[in-house]
């Protein structure tokens, strides 16, 4: 009777976490270059945490996108060991292949530059994987809850979570002039739902969320009707 109570009271705990969070503060990697520049602060709830918007643009008369290779950027060598290299790339790759999917309902895609088309660049900046062991461990632990609270409060980040940083640009495919920018940074939440109890589950939920994120501001800046607003929220626990 008291291992199903436990076990009850931890789920209640975790259903009530989000499977991520935006980070505090985001500080550009590089990919963007002198773009970075022209960042300014982004609508909490509605942006990346740093953005640039051209303008004047006129999004809806824009009907293609050329999408570019998702990068993958560190600050530093990347130490980590071979396999969890591959796996880190691996989400990179399904991040790729997910937005073209959900950019194709709403744009035709292309290869080459033609009027109506826009081209999208992004970078995966320093991924981060979760210490899952201990990341259930303090869901269970005497004070925990507390103690993470603390933590939360001081980093802006839930202990033993994993975060990621996004760089993106948006380019006229013909002229090369810039129509929009962003950087973002996003953690992991408490959540220990399927998608959560691998060491990449908190990069990978976030990087689905991004995929929303950018077809949402896309629909937004076309006027399009129907625009779904992305959510980060809790996770079906199994």
């Amino acid at each position: 009777m008291r291992k199903s109570g436990l076990v009850v009271a931890i789920l209640v705990i975790l259903t009530g976490c989000v499977s991520s969070k935006q980070a505090r503060t985001v500080t550009p990697g590089g990919f963007l270059g002198e773009s970075a520049s022209l960042l300014q602060k982004g609508q909490k709830g509605e942006e990346a945490l740093l953005v640039y918007q051209k303008p004047g643009t006129d999004w809806p008369s824009y009907d293609k996108v050329i999408l570019e290779p998702v990068a993958i950027w560190n600050e530093k060598p990347s130490t980590l060991p071979p396999q969890d290299l591959a796996d880190y790339q691996n989400l990179v790759d399904s991040f790729q292949r997910t937005l073209s999917d959900k950019l194709a309902k709403s744009y035709a895609l292309t290869d080459a530059p033609a009027a109506g088309a826009f081209r999208m660049k992004a970078a995966i900046v320093n991924g981060r994987q979760a210490n899952t062991t201990l990341k259930v461990a303090k869901v269970i632990a005497p004070y925990a809850g507390f103690a993470d609270a603390l933590w939360t409060f001081i980093t802006g980040k839930p202990a033993f979570t994993g975060e990621v940083s996004l760089e993106y640009m948006i380019t006229d495919s013909m002229t090369g002039e810039l129509l929009a920018a962003g950087a973002d940074r996003r953690v992991g939440g408490n959540q220990l739902g399927k998608g959560t109890v691998s060491d990449w589950g908190d990069v990978q939920n976030i990087l689905t969320y991004w995929s929303d994120l950018a077809v949402y501001r896309l629909c937004v800046n076309r006027a399009a009707p129907d625009c779904r607003r992305p959510s980060a929220g809790v996770l079906e626990v199994k």
